[in-house]
């Protein structure tokens, strides 16, 4: 059986799908019950649990013998998971998968990639079996945009031509799903991207393909982007975006071919994901005609 932290979220969730649709048990944790009351399926139980509040972990981590680890992002993020690793040696988890980020390091300058880089570490030294998957940034963080260009055909935003390899948060459960059912991972560290780098500029073209519809992107002072991105998400969570934004190099170094190897198969392009979310960033619905 698996645990599942982080159920309501869009990797979590995924994850428990994949898992179900292989016939795999697995517990999907999360703080309030009605925010997955969809999430069903063959296998799946559903349990309330709190990395905050240890003692909610026990019961539920009891009688699995692996655990996929994500939560969504926090400045206590090393607490939180340092929770859960301890309630995993105490329940007898034989495996950990921890989703991380690209770039995780202790010293890293970046907010989100070190407290990640602390909890990575964390896991490294528990004596737990582990494997760490470390993302790029994930399409769906494009959705932020969603608003402007339904209503003006815009994105706003900093660094019109810096790029990142980016990928689908649908492909990391992908990943993660692999890793949770296959062998010879464990120690393992993989980066994970997608199969292009592509700037600001070049999703504005692809989400015009996609909607059938012009979209520009239009750069901006990176402190009206913060002002916008504090509007929408906590003040800590929308500069640490924003500087890591402002990082992207596009430069070859920073793709991984650890998708393919894991998985067999090739990761999803961005114009897949403008094609599969185009009603949220304000498509017309098609018409059939008879």
């Amino acid at each position: 059986m698996v645990i599942v932290t982080g159920a309501a979220g869009r990797t979590g969730g995924e994850v428990v799908r994949q898992l179900s649709s292989r016939g795999i048990r697995v517990r999907a944790l999360v703080r309030d019950p009605a925010r997955v009351k969809g999430l069903t399926g063959p296998g799946i139980e559903v349990v309330v649990g709190d990395l905050s509040k240890p003692h909610t972990l026990d019961p539920a981590f009891r009688g699995a013998d692996k655990l996929f680890l994500v939560s969504s992002p926090d400045p206590n993020v090393e607490t939180l998971h340092g929770n859960a690793l301890e309630a995993a040696k105490r329940t007898g988890i034989r495996h950990v998968v921890r989703l991380s980020a690209r770039g995780a390091s202790q010293g890293s300058p970046y907010l989100l990639l070190k407290v990640h880089g602390d909890v990575d570490e964390n896991l490294s030294r528990s004596g737990l079996s582990y494997t760490i998957l470390r993302p790029h940034a994930f399409y769906q963080n494009t959705l932020m945009y969603a608003a402007t260009i339904a209503a003006q055909g815009v994105m706003y935003g900093v660094s019109r031509d810096g790029a990142g390899p980016m990928i689908d948060s649908r492909d990391v459960a992908t990943a993660a799903t692999s890793v949770l059912t296959g062998n010879g991972h464990s120690g393992r560290i993989y980066d994970l991207t997608g199969p292009e780098s592509i700037s600001h500029a070049q999703i504005a073209e692809k989400l015009s393909a996609a909607l059938d519809r012009p979209v520009r992107f239009e750069e901006v002072p990176a402190e009206q982007v913060r002002e916008g991105m504090r509007a929408v998400l906590p003040p800590w969570l929308a500069d640490a975006f924003l500087d890591l934004s402002l990082s992207w190099s596009g430069k070859d170094a920073d793709f991984s071919d650890a998708y393919a190897r894991i998985t067999g198969k090739k990761a999803r392009p961005y114009d897949q994901f403008a094609k599969d979310f185009a009603s949220a960033f304000g498509a017309s619905p098609k018409v059939a005609v008879s």
